[in-house]
């Protein structure tokens, strides 16, 4: 899968700008707050429909301008395709491929498959069980395009559901429906655990490899997937179910008093550990760098091994948080990749990458300039 050629209008600080990619590797070099981010992000947006950033959509569109345009071509499977992304202010974004329309912006998923990886990823390590969650949908949903549309039938469930814990009492009919509600919740959180319970496994599979060579062989990597209402491990659809069930029924009185569905993937986590202790906690620095580094690599092969082809690999300043040893290790990985990378100061990677066929572009308050050779 290769990124041939970008192009955007009216896009954060950029009026209009087109760029031609190396099939290899991509380097933005500029001073903070130039533009460099921005640009990967609109690769980011044409590949998952929404930023990798805190921001509204209206906020991606330029300053005194009311839309914005980003539309990527790409080489996938040996066929040329064309995503566009459209965005209004206070209007819904549109998403075109190859010219139609979709009538869903999550339809786009799957198409243009990346890994990105930014300084903010060591949430995965060290964050909340938010973050670990959010990192394996977004994951999973690239591969699996069944798994976004279970994620969004289980929100509403899980919304409906705690609407009618909340009101129980009220009304003498919710007594009746609860019954086929935490139906809908055990069928649809059964099969988002086990897309989950699968996934986890086989990125534990390549990450424990990977990290096993950043150490050198002297540290070993485990990911554990943590379900909320028990232990799956070599479980079947029909006993998972029925854990489920159980956890469910045992708790409905607790689940009552607290107004809220107590159980279930909304609740899950993931476990990283090294040598035996959860590196969240007991990992140091180093470790837990190694540790996201090798997560992030092992995506890289899930995707190959689903799709037949690599995705594209966003680095957005990350070069800056890894010491000599990772960068190597990094840059080595990611031969026969294409790679867009974001950094203020080139002088490593220049060294790194001096036998890669790249192109360097220099970006400057929303301008790119002349490709440096």
């Amino acid at each position: 899968m290769i990124v041939s050629r970008l192009k955007v209008k009216n896009y954060r600080n950029f009026n209009e700008a087109e760029i031609v990619f190396n099939d290899s590797l991509n380097i933005f070099v500029g001073d903070n707050g130039q533009g460099k981010t921005n640009l990967m992000e609109s690769i980011y947006l044409t590949s998952i429909g929404r930023t990798f950033r805190l921001n509204s959509e209206n906020e991606l569109i330029k300053f005194n301008e009311n839309n914005s345009v980003i539309a990527v071509n790409l080489q996938k499977s040996n066929y040329n395709m064309k995503i566009e992304l459209k965005l209004e202010k206070n209007k819904k974004k549109q998403v075109l491929i190859n010219g139609v329309k979709l009538d869903k912006t999550s339809e786009m998923i799957g198409i243009l498959n990346n890994v990105i990886f930014t300084p903010d990823d060591m949430k995965i390590v060290k964050g909340s069980p938010i973050e670990r969650r959010k990192f394996i949908n977004i994951d999973i949903s690239q591969i699996k395009p069944k798994y976004k549309y279970l994620l969004n039938s289980y929100k509403k469930i899980c919304t409906e559901r705690n609407m009618l814990l909340k009101n129980y009492y009220i009304k003498a009919e919710n007594k009746e429906i609860i019954g086929i509600w935490n139906d809908y919740l055990i069928n649809t959180g059964t099969d988002i655990v086990l897309y989950r319970y699968e996934y986890v496994n086989k990125l534990k599979k390549y990450a424990m490899n990977i990290y096993s060579d950043i150490s050198g062989n002297k540290e070993e990597f485990d990911l554990i997937y943590l379900c909320s209402f028990g232990n799956i491990e070599n479980m079947d659809k029909s006993e998972i179910r029925s854990l489920f069930h159980n956890k469910i029924s045992s708790n409905f009185n607790q689940e009552l008093q607290n107004k809220t569905t107590m159980f279930g993937p909304h609740k899950d986590d993931i476990i990283i550990k090294i040598n035996g202790r959860e590196c969240k906690y007991f990992g140091s620095q180093g470790q837990q760098r190694s540790a996201i580094l090798a997560i992030k690599l092992a995506e890289i092969e899930i995707i190959r091994e689903e799709t037949g082809e690599y995705p594209i690999l966003l680095l957005d300043d990350v070069l800056s948080e890894l010491d000599n040893k990772r960068k190597g290790f990094l840059i080595n990985y990611i031969k026969g990749i294409q790679t867009f990378i974001t950094t203020t100061d080139d002088h490593d990677l220049n060294v790194l990458t001096e036998k890669y066929n790249k192109k360097k572009f220099y970006i400057n308050e929303g301008k790119i300039g002349d490709i440096i050779n």
